[in-house]
């Protein structure tokens, strides 16, 4: 039987990425790790490796993180955040 929730771990370059967001940004990003602890296979997630377990995910608007799943621990290797400002061609 699978736990009822994931152990949460972070590397220490996505947990510098994850102290660096504002207030705002923080507390959406809290909600949705507390959800990905819950089920890290959500559809709205992608493998990113042949066995599923390595996968990313968009957990806002501009919050992308990718983590593997192991043995009831869900440890989150990037933390990426985009800005508009960061974008070359924007959409038109």
């Amino acid at each position: 039987m699978a736990p009822l929730t994931y152990d949460v771990y972070f590397t220490v370059q996505a947990a510098e990425a994850r102290d660096r967001l504002d207030d705002r940004q923080r507390a959406a990003f809290d909600k949705g790790i507390a959800l990905l602890a819950r089920d890290p296979f959500l559809s709205v997630s992608r493998p990113i490796s042949s066995t599923g377990d390595d996968r990313t995910i968009r957990l806002t608007q501009n919050i992308l993180v990718e983590y593997t799943v192991s043995r009831g621990r869900l440890l989150i290797f990037i933390v990426e955040v985009f800005n508009d400002k960061d974008v070359l061609v924007p959409d038109e």
